[in-house]
């Protein structure tokens, strides 16, 4: 008899493998097999109206490398008031933006992808087409993402070193095998109200008033932009005015250095010339 934790173990995998089936690699190239839908009657188709396209190529997180062009073909024909503008199977590709590879701690792997414009036969403008979900990741349901922490939980508690194990396993591969159904939208407008000149309407580019749009791949920039410097008004400066210098009191002779005056000597009287008395 299996021990109970054993038995649970086994239970709660059985229940993890129906939950979580492993998708089903198809044998061999499939062939395109449209399906048509009949005639609309509306004379124009507006912008982000639905569009399925068929994969042609594989696309895996692991081996398409970054750059890949994939094939794939347009599923039903695209016919607005009567006009067929792309019959059933014409041709259009994807381009593989980025990847990313599975890692540990249950990181799945996903893929960026860019749709290239659909060519209308005849006509000199292609059709714009944008991808629903741009990046594409591995999108479990609430009774998968319950299933699997129900199966961590348990394997944590009864088998010895499983929470390394959950720590360390890797995710998932996001595998689309050829045949896969992919959802887009029209990036324009289509007016067949004129048959014989069928218009593609563009919506004007979204303007901010802020910052330049950046698209869904572009990054946006990590830095900030310095402010513009406003030069001063130029003028002249007032300085402060200039004490004048004060005149300096006149140097006073020194009695030492004046000059000595010898005093005059007096005239000699020759005798016998004396004054007489009165």
């Amino acid at each position: 008899m299996l021990p109970l934790g054993l038995a649970v173990m086994l239970a709660a995998g059985a229940t993890a493998a129906r939950a979580i089936p492993p998708p089903a690699a198809p044998r061999g190239r499939l062939a395109p097999v449209p399906s048509p839908t009949p005639a609309t009657n509306a004379q124009t188709l507006p912008f982000g109206s639905p569009i399925y396209f068929v994969l042609d190529d594989r696309v895996s997180s692991g081996s398409t490398a970054p750059g890949s062009i994939i094939r794939m073909h347009l599923r039903s024909p695209l016919i607005v008031n009567g006009v067929t503008l792309a019959p059933a199977g014409a041709p259009d590709t994807l381009e593989v933006v980025s990847t990313r590879k599975p890692a540990s701690g249950d990181v799945d792997g996903a893929v960026q992808i860019h749709i290239n414009p659909l060519v209308l036969p005849g006509r000199p403008t292609p059709l714009p087409i944008r991808a629903v979900h741009e990046y594409l990741t591995i999108e479990l349901t609430a009774g998968q993402e319950s299933t699997r922490a129900t199966t961590d939980t348990i394997g944590d508690i009864f088998i010895p070193y499983h929470i390394i194990y959950h720590a360390l396993r890797p995710g998932r591969q996001l595998v689309l095998p050829p045949g896969s159904i992919l959802r887009a939208q029209t990036a324009a407008t289509i007016d067949a109200r004129n048959r014989s000149n069928v218009v593609l309407a563009t919506p004007q580019p979204f303007i901010s008033t802020y910052d330049a749009p950046h698209s869904d791949i572009t990054p946006a920039p990590f830095y900030t932009v310095p402010p513009t410097a406003h030069p001063l008004p130029r003028g002249r400066p007032t300085l402060p005015p200039t004490p004048s210098p004060s005149p300096s009191p006149p140097e006073s002779p020194s009695p030492s250095a004046a000059p000595s005056v010898a005093p005059a000597a007096a005239p000699a009287t020759p005798p016998g010339s004396q004054r007489p008395r009165r």
